[in-house]
């Protein structure tokens, strides 16, 4: 789990550090493509910021042996962790390859 949230770590740097530099992409996609876009980007964003704090404080509580309390608060990080990772790939894939720009 140490290495996965490393791995999350590095990615959520190089992605800041991208969309600092490279700033936002239009999405090309239209028609009911666009609306289910946005709703998977709008929750794929709330999440992923909101999993940030819950990721660190699941990990804190591992690292402290306190692992009924790492437990309680891991069963729903694991779920908004996944569900964020694969959203990702989702909007990546429509942004960049399905829709990309012309």
């Amino acid at each position: 789990m140490i290495a996965a949230f490393a791995t999350s770590v590095l990615f959520l740097t190089s992605y800041l550090v991208y969309h600092y530099y490279h700033g936002s992409t239009p999405f090309r996609g239209e028609g009911w493509v666009q609306p289910a876009y946005f709703l998977i980007l709008t929750s794929h964003t709330v999440l992923a910021a909101a999993i940030v704090p819950i990721a660190l404080l699941t990990l804190a509580r591992a690292l402290r042996g306190q692992f009924e309390r790492h437990r309680r608060i891991a069963v729903w990080a694991y779920p908004i962790w996944i569900y964020v990772s694969v959203t990702g790939v989702i909007v990546y894939l429509l942004l960049y390859k399905i829709y990309p720009l012309g």
